[in-house]
């Protein structure tokens, strides 16, 4: 860059303080909440839920038996599950942590889809975008900044989608890469099932972290980095393929082709956003 385009540049920058952000904004997008008209009607509830072969559920809120005192006995038991943290993934209203001071406080979404399979996924995505609602997902649930939750949204529970699945001669859809083993996980697997099923059943070895109630999923879309990542990677490195959902739709893409350094161990990754099954 010469002299001039130098103080042109500096000049921009300087000058671009005096303007209004809003020049610069994307229109803000606002979704529907409870108290809006245009939020579904019990109609509309009930027919997501026969959608989803009536695995909607309206979310209870624990933290409400604290409300009156912390000393009473509901409450106290409920701090002393909230120590557990399988007792927090398989409660679609708590998140990791209850918030951070002055910054957010844990809210529960008003309805969840307790998804079985990717149908049930696809008819929450659906009717999401069609009344213009708030989607969360919630899978392992060890989101430590409460994004598995939201107030006034429709929650997708991934949960009880945990199937692992071994294959032995595996090859990434629309490649011609040499067939190796690999895991197919459901996107609510958790890395105990995963260790379970790939090492103590199978005897071949899954890289993974050292909390065995953190959800495969998460832990690989954050950057994940387990004891034995230096010597085998880190859990990106080994995606071979996933199943995502792009405008309801459930496809199947191959991500990556040959990786022979993986060929003599088992792989896993989860998902990417909405995701139902990861080789």
């Amino acid at each position: 860059m010469n002299r001039r385009e130098f103080l042109k540049a500096s000049g921009a920058v300087s000058l671009s303080q005096l303007w209004s952000r809003s020049a610069f904004a994307s229109p803000a997008i606002r979704r529907v909440r409870p108290a809006d008209p245009s939020w579904p009607s019990k109609e509309a509830w009930k027919h997501l839920n026969e959608a989803v072969g009536g695995n909607l559920i309206q979310v209870d809120f624990p933290m409400n038996a604290c409300m009156s005192s912390s000393q009473n006995a509901d409450c106290k038991t409920l701090f002393a599950n909230l120590k557990n943290p399988y007792y927090i993934g398989d409660n679609p209203s708590i998140t990791q942590t209850l918030g951070w001071v002055d910054g957010w406080a844990t809210k529960p979404s008003v309805f969840a889809v307790a998804a079985r399979n990717a149908d049930d996924i696809a008819a929450a995505v659906d009717f999401a975008r069609n009344n213009n609602l708030r989607l969360v997902v919630k899978g392992g649930g060890h989101s430590y900044q409460g994004t598995s939750n939201a107030p006034d949204s429709l929650l997708i529970w991934t949960r009880h989608m945990h199937d692992v699945t071994i294959r032995q001669d595996f090859v990434p859809g629309g490649c011609k890469s040499t067939p190796q083993r690999a895991v197919t996980v459901g996107s609510g697997t958790i890395w105990l099932q995963a260790y379970d099923a790939v090492t103590t059943k199978t005897g071949a070895y899954v890289q993974g972290g050292g909390c065995t109630t953190v959800g495969v999923a998460g832990l690989i879309q954050s950057g994940g980095f387990g004891s034995f990542s230096k010597h085998f990677v880190e859990r990106l490195a080994l995606f071979l393929q996933g199943r995502n959902f792009l405008a309801s739709t459930d496809q199947q893409v191959a991500i990556k082709g040959e990786l022979e350094f993986v060929a003599n161990r088992a792989v896993a990754w989860d998902d990417d956003h909405l995701i139902r099954d990861f080789r």
